[in-house]
């Protein structure tokens, strides 16, 4: 009997301030997911972080093809730009790293278009028809929970590593970080300008920007009475 091999595809960094929205997806024999599961697979926001980069290394040794792709802050703006909302961004590289993988018979994804079924369409007719697209996949089939895993521990590493650059743990990158967001006011304060990590399209960083030049302008007016 042919074997059967399947394709997940998943995201991690869609929503922060700060870092890339990472994209990542795997090709695993179906007869591989049950042992991984019993290992502890799942959504990788329930998964601890030395767990997932257990996992991430499993994974990668099992996979029979895999694809990451990072689109970096500066790129996400520039898209957007363009009038390139983020769902569409994300389908097209949901699209280029399925055409890229090879052997998969069918592949699951984790829908970000608020109508799944449209995305799942727009999927399968760009790609292959064998392709379902659902919201919380990544919680519904261990082949998206894995490639959820390797999107995570990818995107992780790229944060670190922009920690390592600023000299500055910034914490997670998203808005709702209490370090993230004191790294951004601390940084604009120091150079009069967002760093490069940051998404400026983000109404967290228009509102950081629109403090600074209302401080900046308040200072201006006192020092001039």
């Amino acid at each position: 009997m042919k074997p059967m091999y399947l394709a997940g595809v998943d995201e991690a960094g869609r929503g922060p301030v700060l870092g890339p929205l990472v994209v990542a997806g795997v090709v695993l024999h179906q007869d591989d997911l049950p042992q991984l599961v019993e290992n502890g697979l799942a959504d990788s926001k329930l998964v601890p972080k030395e767990k997932r980069e257990r996992l991430y290394q499993t994974i990668l040794a099992k996979a029979i093809d895999y694809k990451v792709i990072i689109i970096e802050a500066s790129d996400i703006d520039s898209q957007r730009a363009q009038a390139i909302n983020l769902n569409k961004i994300e389908m097209n590289s949901f699209v280029e790293i399925l055409l890229l993988m090879k052997k998969w018979s069918k592949a699951f994804v984790d829908a970000c278009d608020r109508n799944a079924n449209r995305f799942q369409l727009t999927l399968q007719n760009r790609v292959s028809t064998n392709i379902v697209a659902e919201h919380f996949a990544d919680q519904t089939y261990p082949i998206v929970s894995a490639a959820s895993i390797i999107a995570k521990v990818v995107r992780d590493r790229e944060i670190e590593k922009y920690h390592n650059e600023y000299g500055v743990d910034f914490g997670s990158g998203y808005p709702h970080d209490s370090k993230t967001n004191q790294f951004l006011n601390d940084y604009i304060s120091k150079y009069g300008k967002l760093p490069l990590v940051a998404r400026k399209s983000w109404e967290t960083s228009r509102r950081v920007v629109e403090i600074y030049e209302q401080r900046n302008l308040d200072e201006f007016f006192s020092n001039a009475e």
